[in-house]
């Protein structure tokens, strides 16, 4: 009896361990990419993770032809200012998964509201202002974390401001993927996600008509000159 008690014992905590790890696993697209924030944290890879894939996500939606990061981020920006960004239209499955997985840490986050903002007091948000490059943003910042007025709706007409220099600062777009991405995607019924994986590829036509004549270079549609920036110069290491 008891040998079977313990086997089933045994059996339960695999299983159970087994779900824990797979819940709290992704497959890391980024993990090459430099460090964005200036401080050291148990799940700074996962947060770089976020950073990138967040970036990923703006592009493929507002620029879709350009990826023009600069660009991606002023209009993502305009539109939360204005209340039109729907994260289930812009987000990835990957992106998703990173939320779920953000969502389990308490530390960074407020959950006490209605709406999940950020922790303005906690040491990631301490990270984030402290080393935010662009001096007039930062003041603005830490004047309102100061006088315990910070909210997601003020700090973003500044935002909107220097919109094309938040992606060459990575204090200041960690805090935008944060508070105006994550903080809503966690939430989101994943049912309701326009993109919510990859097509998978079409498999080889391996039925080669051997008799087909190939067409001449005039027919041909002349690849477009890649015009792709460096979408990591200048990010914050």
């Amino acid at each position: 009896m008891k040998t079977t008690f313990f086997k089933l014992f045994a059996i339960t905590t695999l299983i159970t361990f087994v779900s824990c790890k797979k819940e709290a696993t992704i497959d890391y697209k980024y993990a090459e990419q430099p460090k964005v924030l200036a401080c050291d944290f148990p799940k700074g890879d996962l947060y770089k993770e976020a950073v990138f894939s967040f970036e990923e996500d703006i592009k493929n939606f507002y620029d879709s032809k350009g990826k023009s990061v600069t660009k991606s981020y002023l209009s993502f920006l305009t539109n939360a200012m204005n209340g039109r960004v729907k994260v289930e239209d812009v987000a990835s499955k990957h992106s998703y998964d990173i939320a779920q997985l953000l969502k389990n840490d308490a530390t960074i986050w407020n959950m006490s509201n209605k709406n999940v903002t950020l922790n303005y007091t906690a040491p990631f948000m301490d990270c984030i202002a402290n080393n935010i490059k662009l001096s007039g943003i930062k003041t603005t910042f830490n004047a309102l974390l100061s006088a315990n007025s910070m909210r997601p709706n003020l700090i973003l007409t500044p935002l909107r401001g220097v919109g094309r220099q938040v992606a060459a600062d990575g204090s200041l777009k960690t805090f935008v993927a944060f508070e105006y991405y994550y903080a809503k995607l966690m939430n989101i019924d994943p049912a309701l996600l326009k993109k919510p994986a990859p097509a998978p590829a079409e498999a080889a036509n391996s039925n080669v008509n051997f008799n087909n004549v190939p067409k001449k270079d005039t027919d041909i549609k002349r690849a477009e000159p890649n015009t792709k920036r460096d979408d990591h110069a200048g990010h914050n290491h």
